[in-house]
């Protein structure tokens, strides 16, 4: 059972409803001034820091309990069915990429989030109204797949696929950034990487729908962990998984932004370069300091 914004709102003490979030007094601790931000997905007091899901939530609040339905997820399907016609997964990324060079107007979406500059450069594709990102290796071959539901057939259970038995399980945009870099950005999201590599950091992701894990994070480089509004623990648990390598930096998103793909579209490349400045103001980069806690 999904539980709406509106059914939790009801709930809550002091709620007041703005762009596409709340505020509301924190039924987690002795709040005084609302302090509790809720949005369709989740919640996070930024008085406490307690945070979880919509669902939790309602619980908390209503004294109900939410019953959870199995949900099946019919994008397993299409990569049966794209292997079946095209035979490989390059196949299936070059086809792709054709359709959207031989029919620009299919890259509507990929305009409005600003990363249709970056077509040819990360081979994106249009295929049975999935948008298409090429998991490359360091050499550009193609690897595996993100797909991304295109607004036209997305739903809640239907957003993201992954091809299967991916070798790879980092998306990243630039390679030879990667490796001439002395540190690297990790985001939470296929589009927020391209944003950041349109801005000049190099920058890497997780697999979408298949999180981020440290085991795959293996670079010994310094590592700042970028993660979107409301993901702050899951920054700080990647953080301690990586120890010494990793530093988990929350950026002060502007009103209407959660991640950093909203603010590219919001507020242009620049903005991000604003930001990421004003973070790394406070948390310098001291080598010599990782350094000698590795000895």
């Amino acid at each position: 059972m999904k539980i709406t914004l509106d059914e939790v709102s009801e709930h809550l003490d002091g709620y007041h409803q703005y762009a596409n979030y709340g505020m509301a007094l924190c039924c987690f601790h002795d709040d005084k001034n609302p302090s509790l931000m809720v949005w369709d997905t989740g919640y996070k007091c930024l008085s406490c820091g307690e945070h979880g899901s919509l669902n939790f939530l309602y619980e908390k609040v209503s004294g109900r309990i939410v019953i959870k339905e199995k949900v099946y997820n019919p994008s397993a399907k299409i990569w049966d069915k794209w292997l079946g016609i095209f035979y490989s997964i390059p196949n299936i990324a070059k086809v792709a990429h054709n359709n959207l060079l031989n029919t620009p107007d299919l890259a509507h979406y990929l305009i409005t989030r600003k990363i249709d500059s970056q077509i040819r450069n990360g081979m994106f594709g249009y295929l049975d109204g999935w948008y298409t990102f090429p998991v490359r290796d360091e050499f550009g071959q193609v690897q595996g797949i993100v797909a991304r539901a295109s607004p036209t057939i997305q739903t809640v259970n239907v957003r993201y696929s992954v091809s299967p038995t991916c070798p790879i399980k980092l998306y990243i945009p630039d390679w030879k950034a990667i490796k001439n870099a002395e540190e690297i950005y990790v985001v939470f999201g296929t589009l927020d990487a391209w944003s950041m590599t349109m801005a000049g950091y190099p920058c890497v992701t997780g697999l979408s729908g298949q999180g981020l894990n440290s085991e795959h994070l293996t670079m010994r480089k310094k590592h700042w962990i970028l993660p979107d509004w409301g993901e702050w623990q899951s920054g700080l648990n990647l953080q301690y998984d990586m120890g010494w390598r990793a530093t988990n930096i929350m950026l002060d998103y502007p009103d209407g932004c959660k991640d950093l793909n909203e603010v590219h579209i919001k507020y242009g490349i620049d903005k991000i370069l604003e930001l990421i400045k004003n973070v790394r103001r406070c948390n310098p980069y001291r080598p010599e300091r990782i350094n000698n806690e590795n000895t």
